[in-house]
């Protein structure tokens, strides 16, 4: 941080009445959930406050806003900074946050000045915030991308305040990660209710001096609410559907996207049925997985969570593929986890029976006294749901050889069925 311009998140009064009134007011908050999942992104505050929140892993990253501002804009900045802290300090916890505490410091303080946002790019905050030094001597031996404190060129000399000038590398590489996400609501037969795609193109650049890419997509056409990094030449994607940019060196996030439910392809890499039925006391919730299309692809890291009602005891769990685990950390809940599902497999059932104590209130409603919807996690790694790739990545203004990859996987968004 320089040290002629010192930044400021606030006046001292904000910060410690946000510690000892805001915070552990939003605390309590939190724990009276059954479930972090139910927590509001956005939640009203004490003292006129707003608090707006993601959780990422087991990691909530919290802002607290006094004024009238965009909640978007808000949670596109914790997002920023969680990607900001990743690529400084790698995997993310309370014990690496705490041991980088300089680092996150330094960073919060260029990213934000005043309550302001000044900036979330990290190909910015490079030039002004140095990587640890530990950290920057590994990515320098194993991949040359690393930039040293000493060796850091100049953001402001550069005319792309997202590229620096200079930056040479032994070998040029351009790696393309294209992540979409699914969105589906099953009923319990089975039927998809609605379901949608959105999707993340990541990048990582190794290449030297100032050089214009373009990249040619399949099915440019229907992709819809796209945002592109300040990189990209928005006047050749209106008009050609390519995207030119100038690409910030090290990771980051070229674009995103969403794909309608009218344009999406109707096959999706795994199908739910769940049947909820009751005798007397005892409730038994059935749920099948069935393999759909996904270019023959196995499905992997398949997690299904089903969560129990409160009063919910002796819970009895039958499954012969997968394992299984019942958790009562806050309120129970059953998770299946099988490993891979491939085309043709059968027999994925999962049957869990429970009974009941007898709910206080009379007023609970008879669809809370038994399971609503379950929710299935997954990944099929070099599959694109919506059909859309990289049909080509060309380089101009500079003459060097450049050599690509691009990988494409699909994870479950927002991916449940409903009893």
């Amino acid at each position: 941080m320089p040290d002629d311009e010192p930044k400021h998140w606030g006046d001292d009064l904000a910060i410690q009445r946000a510690t000892l009134v805001v915070v552990p007011a939003f605390t309590r908050y939190l724990a009276s959930l059954s479930s972090l999942a139910d927590a509001e992104p956005v939640w009203s505050g004490p003292q006129e406050t707003i608090c707006i929140h993601i959780q990422r892993q087991e990691l909530i990253y919290l802002a607290i806003v006094s004024q009238e501002v965009p909640p978007l804009e808000v949670l596109e900045l914790l997002e920023g900074v969680v990607q900001a802290l990743s690529e400084y300090i790698g995997k993310l916890s309370e014990t690496t946050i705490k041991e980088n505490f300089v680092t996150g410091y330094h960073l919060l303080s260029e990213m934000v000045d005043s309550g302001s946002v000044v900036t979330t790019d990290t190909a910015v905050l490079r030039g002004v915030v140095p990587v640890p030094s530990l950290v920057n001597r590994v990515i320098e031996n194993v991949s040359g991308i690393g930039i040293s404190a000493e060796k850091r060129p100049n953001v402001s000399l550069s005319s792309t305040p997202w590229r620096p000038q200079g930056i040479r590398h032994a070998t040029n590489e351009f790696f393309v990660d294209m992540v979409e996400r699914i969105d589906a609501i099953f009923g319990s037969d089975g039927s998809v209710v609605s379901y949608d795609v959105s999707g993340d193109i990541s990048c990582k650049s190794r290449l030297s001096g100032m050089p214009d890419l373009v990249m040619v997509l399949s099915r440019p056409e229907i992709m819809d609410d796209v945002a592109f990094h300040p990189c990209v030449h928005r006047r050749k994607w209106e008009s050609e559907r390519k995207i030119g940019f100038v690409p910030p060196d090290g990771q980051f996030k070229l674009a995103s996207f969403h794909v309608a439910m009218e344009t999406s392809p109707r096959a999706l890499p795994l199908y739910v049925r769940a049947v909820s039925s009751r005798s007397e006391q005892m409730y038994t919730v059935e749920i099948v997985l069935e393999p759909g299309q996904c270019n023959g692809r196995p499905v992997d890291q398949v997690c299904v969570k089903v969560p129990l009602p409160q009063q919910a005891y002796n819970i009895g769990v039958q499954c012969k593929t997968g394992t299984h685990t019942v958790s009562n950390a806050r309120s129970p809940q059953v998770e299946w986890s099988v490993k891979s599902v491939r085309a043709g497999d059968q027999g994925l059932r999962l049957v869990i029976q429970y009974l009941m104590r007898s709910s206080n209130s009379s007023n609970t409603p008879p669809a809370e006294q038994g399971v609503l919807a379950a929710f299935i996690d997954f990944e099929v790694t070099g599959y694109s749901a919506s059909s859309i790739k990289v049909d080509a990545l060309r380089l101009l203004r500079e003459s060097y050889k450049l050599f690509k990859g691009v990988r494409y996987a699909t994870k479950a968004g927002s991916y449940q069925v409903r009893f």
